[in-house]
């Protein structure tokens, strides 16, 4: 899983069976720090997420399985919002100490 902001709605007119009926965001995961990272996801969105709310997201069966439990290996999506987060509470200070040994691990 992962948190990430709505920064956009993908349109499609054409799509293949299986996702006729789900709406798809354009996504930018957070890092630990709450900090954009570079890259953007495409996700399904079956709570009516807006832009500019931050969402939890699934990827893989865990998201086909949010989307349609009944039979979630038919649909054909990677990544799902399960979640609109009505706030976020971190410990800034344990956060960066974090950052700061897993950098120094990198090296």
């Amino acid at each position: 899983m992962f948190l990430g902001t709505v920064v956009g709605t993908v349109w499609s007119t054409k799509k293949v069976p299986q996702v006729n009926n789900l709406r798809f965001l354009i996504v930018h995961p957070k890092e630990l720090d709450k900090a954009p990272t570079q890259s953007m996801v495409i996700v399904a969105d079956v709570l009516g997420a807006g832009v500019g709310e931050d969402v939890i997201c699934a990827y893989g069966f865990a998201a086909r399985k949010a989307i349609q439990p009944a039979n979630p290996t038919e649909l054909a999506i990677e990544a799902a919002v399960i979640g609109i987060v009505d706030s976020l509470e971190t410990d800034d200070e344990l956060i960066k100490r974090i950052m700061r040994a897993s950098s120094s691990d990198e090296r």
